[in-house]
């Protein structure tokens, strides 16, 4: 008897076994060939065709909560529906749109790594790259700052999402308006460390400053704060009483750049001036993008042409996090980009070497620091102009 009832029992246990093999076979194979998940489209509320006719409904009022809303709807049922792709699209710009950056970014990779032959995917990539220049969502809203005395974090991600943009798709329409933007950016390092420099002189710490200005040459050669540059250099190794090494950028000064020296020789430094202006930079609006047409972002190219502007972008460097965020002075940093030539006969960063305690301990007790203490300066010939 009791034989009869194991058997009973394992009879019924490869029974129940067999259905629910059956049961996920009939899921996979429903899965597998593409079909409606019949039970989720039961659950929606609307068509595919409902969902998305209602989201863009919504961004053509400005309601980009609510179409945001309907579009995961239109995914979450209709996955391998016609729309499912579109969808996501509009998804990240109704986010960005509304200020959620962050979460735009996300969807922007999301869309990268779930299409990434679909046609309009260096839209993607754009986005990701304009949503991280925006930074945090929350802090933009809280603290209105020039770009330039940010915390740079978001500015590096976005810089290397265009340069990323630019290497794949060099021929996409919304290439040219990242070239600029990663210009844009790279001048902001260059600015962030010229505001520093500036704090340093403001203070007397003309070693830090020095160092500061330095630290553009050598890791932001193609920068617009080069002149800047220049003259905080002449004007700090003027007051550290090394009038030699004062001199020789002072020539470099009248040579390039003579309207910042005035007609006695001396160094136009205006360290309390309006630096506003370098947010005041004409992009191209974020626009809807549609697998139907060809809608692409239009800016401003300063005069240069979108072949040029991307040529240019691509010479652009930033040094590496680790590199940035050490501030060793320059001599002991790595050698300065390849292949980049300024044309303007700088003294080599070898033979000018300047140290102190890193310009993040500099404070304004260097004023009094005696140069003869300082380690020796070669004097070098500048090359004949």
């Amino acid at each position: 008897m009791q034989a009869v009832g194991n058997t009973f029992i394992k009879l019924s246990s490869i029974t129940l076994l067999a259905l629910s093999v059956n049961l996920v076979g009939c899921q996979t194979f429903k899965n597998l060939t593409g079909g409606k998940d019949v039970d989720a489209v039961e659950t929606a509320e609307k068509s595919e065709q409902g969902y998305y006719n209602d989201a863009i409904a919504q961004i053509d009022k400005g309601r980009y909560t609510q179409a945001v809303e309907d579009l995961t709807n239109l995914r979450t049922f209709y996955p391998t529906g016609q729309y499912a792709e579109q969808a996501l699209l509009d998804v990240m710009y109704a986010q960005y749109e509304s200020g959620k950056y962050e979460m735009a970014a996300a969807s922007a990779e999301q869309f990268i790594r779930l299409y990434p032959s679909n046609p309009q995917v260096s839209y993607a990539y754009y986005v990701r790259g304009v949503a991280n220049m925006q930074g945090s969502s929350e802090g933009l809203k809280i603290f209105k700052l020039n770009q330039a005395e940010r915390d740079t974090a978001y500015l590096r991600l976005a810089f290397a999402n265009f340069q990323e943009l630019i290497n794949k798709y060099p021929n996409s329409p919304y290439a040219p308006d990242a070239a600029q933007r990663m210009t844009f950016i790279y001048n902001q390092f260059a600015e962030h460390e010229m505001s520093a420099a500036n704090w340093y002189i403001e203070r007397e710490a003309y070693v830090a400053s020095a160092n500061r200005a330095k630290w553009v040459f050598q890791y932001y050669p193609l920068s617009e704060s080069i002149p800047e540059a220049i003259a905080t250099l002449a004007y700090s190794y003027e007051q550290l009483g090394m009038t030699d090494l004062a001199k020789e950028y002072k020539t470099l000064l009248q040579i390039n750049y003579p309207t910042l020296l005035t007609n006695d020789g001396r160094v136009k430094l205006d360290t309390k001036r309006d630096r506003s202006w370098f947010n005041k930079f004409t992009f191209g609006q974020l626009g809807r993008s549609s697998m139907k047409d060809t809608s692409v972002a239009t800016g401003e190219y300063n005069g240069a042409t979108k072949t040029q502007m991307i040529r240019n972008a691509n010479q652009l460097r930033l040094p590496s996090e680790n590199t940035a965020n050490a501030n060793a002075p320059l001599n002991t940093s790595p050698t300065r980009n390849s292949g980049v030539n300024l044309g303007l006969g700088l003294p080599e960063a070898s033979a000018e070497r300047v140290t102190s305690q890193s310009s993040t301990g500099s404070t304004a007790r260097e004023a009094n620091i005696d140069p003869q203490n300082i380690n020796p300066i070669r004097r070098t010939t500048l090359p004949t102009e």
